[in-house]
């Protein structure tokens, strides 16, 4: 069968692989009864035997779509259609022995996926092999005026993007708060932005666009209440690293 049921509180194993391989495309599409379904369902995918999953995130937000809510997105590598239900993933993602894709269900009503893997067997793994990683981080309620860490870790990598998506609490424009990036650990950053709009490639104030490199998926009127999710890619130009990287936005 091309889909599967999972239940309230189930998980679901959807793929099994025996490396060394990598993967080129992931496709989802999801139906059920909950309105919230992109973020009540999670996806995980464990590299070469982890206990600990690489990647683990609501479905929706790992497609560039925030709050549980849909969005069509045109970038190099995710792309959405049909009003926000096709979710194709172009990322690569090598391993050496093994990979398992997980989806588990936190939201109250039965989900039924459609999925489609399409992954090459290498002969070996690949040099310099880097596994994909992708989390999902919230705080709630906020603490004005300290940083909020997308991402803070230790040994070699590449940062290969951001999702960010602001349920505002004030009427106040929420833009000026500017990215920092603290490669190796710096005292100072070695890349500091200007403004939420600015990281996002736009400029005063934000608006609905897709692009191969960034965009904005979701923008109601600024405002108490509101709801944003911009996406923005670091492939052109890379934030690569040694030993660590600390990755922070200022609140203001």
């Amino acid at each position: 069968r091309d889909a599967g049921h999972i239940g309230p509180g189930e998980k679901a194993t959807i793929a099994e692989l025996a490396g060394p391989g990598e993967i080129r495309h992931m496709w989802f599409t999801i139906a059920g009864l909950d309105r919230r379904a992109p973020r009540a369902l999670v996806l995980r995918i464990y590299w070469d035997g982890a206990d600990v999953p690489s990647v683990e995130t609501p479905i929706g937000d790992f497609f560039a779509a925030g709050h549980g809510m849909r969005a069509d997105v045109s970038s190099l590598p995710i792309q959405v259609t049909s009003y926000g239900r096709a979710l194709n993933c172009y990322w690569r993602m090598p391993f050496r022995t093994g990979a398992r894709i997980e989806m588990e269900n936190e939201g109250p009503h039965q989900l039924c996926v459609y999925h489609q893997i399409d992954w090459m067997e290498l002969p070996e793994p690949p040099r310099d092999l880097l596994l994909f990683h992708a989390r999902y981080r919230q705080e709630s309620p906020p603490r004005p005026f300290s940083p909020y860490v997308l991402f803070d870790g230790e040994g070699e990598g590449q940062y290969v993007g951001t999702v960010l998506s602001i349920h505002c609490a004030s009427g106040t424009w929420f833009g000026e708060a500017d990215d920092r990036f603290y490669i190796d650990g710096e005292a100072e950053p070695s890349i500091v932005g200007t403004g939420t709009e600015d990281y996002f490639n736009d400029a005063w104030n934000l608006r609905l666009f897709s692009n191969p490199n960034t965009g904005v998926t979701i923008k109601e009127p600024n405002g108490e209440d509101c709801r944003f999710t911009g996406f923005r890619w670091h492939l052109r130009p890379p934030v690569t690293f040694r030993k660590s990287l600390r990755v922070e936005y200022e609140r203001r």
